[in-house]
C-alpha cells in the first residue's frame, strides 16, 4: 500500500510502478491509496499482511496506527532516536522477535513471516490480542507515570540537587499527596471496546474544546 500526498497522479503512479518492476515486483502487488481521515487509515493498515518500517527514519506515528490495525511491523534498531522509536514500540508490545539489529535479519524475518503462513497467523493474532493488554496503548498509565516523572524531577530541582538522568521508573519515591495522579491504573478493555468508549468520550466533548481553531 503506498499512501502519500503524491499519490492518485497517474504520472506518479506509474513512475512508482517502473521503480518497483525493476526489483521484480509486479505492478498488480502495489495498491495506491490517497490521504483518508485517521479511522479509515487505521483500517487501511490491515489490507497489508506485513509492515516493513525503515530503518533509518522509523514511522513514529505510523508504526503505531499500523500496530493498532493489528499488522505486524518488522524494524531494525538504529544508533540514533529516530531509528530506535519501533523498536521501543515493538518491546513494549511484547513482539521484540520482530526486531532486527541487522540488515540481514531485517530480511530474514520478513521471509520467514512471508513464507510460512500460519507463523504470520499467529503473528498477527499475537499483535492484535496485545493492543488490549500492553503499556504501549495504555494511555492512562503512560499519563500517569510521565506525571509522576515530571514530579520527580521537580522535586530535584526544589531540593537544590544536580541535574541527573532518572532511570528508576518502577518506583514512586513522591509521598501520595504530591503525586499527580493516585487513582487506579486505567483497566484493560478490548480494542473494540476501547474505541466504542473513546468514540462515545468525543461526542460528549464540547464543539469550543473539540475544534477550538474554528472559534
Amino acid at each position: 500500500v503506498v499512501s502519500t500526498q503524491s499519490t492518485g497522479s497517474s504520472g506518479i503512479n506509474a513512475e512508482y510502478g517502473a521503480k518497483a518492476a525493476e526489483f521484480g515486483v509486479p505492478p498488480g502487488r502495489i495498491i495506491f491509496s490517497s490521504v483518508a481521515p485517521k479511522e479509515e487509515h487505521v483500517r487501511r493498515g490491515r489490507v497489508a499482511d506485513i509492515c516493513l518500517d525503515t530503518p533509518l527514519c522509523n514511522g513514529h506515528t505510523t508504526g503505531m496506527d499500523m500496530l493498532w490495525s493489528g499488522t505486524p511491523m518488522i524494524t531494525m534498531l538504529g544508533e540514533s532516536l529516530a531509528s530506535r522509536v519501533a523498536a521501543s514500540q515493538l518491546t513494549t508490545l511484547g513482539c521484540p522477535e520482530l526486531v532486527a539489529t541487522n540488515y540481514n535479519q531485517y530480511e530474514e524475518i520478513a521471509v520467514a513471516l512471508g513464507n510460512s503462513p500460519s507463523e504470520l497467523q499467529a503473528m498477527r493474532q499475537k499483535v492484535r490480542l496485545s493492543r488490549a493488554t500492553s503499556p504501549l496503548f495504555n494511555i492512562g498509565t503512560f499519563a500517569r507515570h510521565l506525571g509522576d516523572l515530571y514530579l520527580r524531577i521537580w522535586d530535584k530541582r526544589s531540593r537544590g540537587q544536580p541535574n541527573d538522568h532518572i532511570t528508576d521508573t518502577t518506583k514512586r519515591t513522591l509521598p501520595s499527596d504530591r503525586l499527580l495522579c493516585t487513582e487506579p491504573l486505567l483497566e484493560a478493555v478490548s480494542p473494540d471496546e476501547y474505541m466504542t468508549r473513546l468514540m462515545k468520550q468525543q461526542q460528549s466533548v464540547p464543539a469550543w474544546k473539540a475544534a477550538p481553531n474554528n472559534f
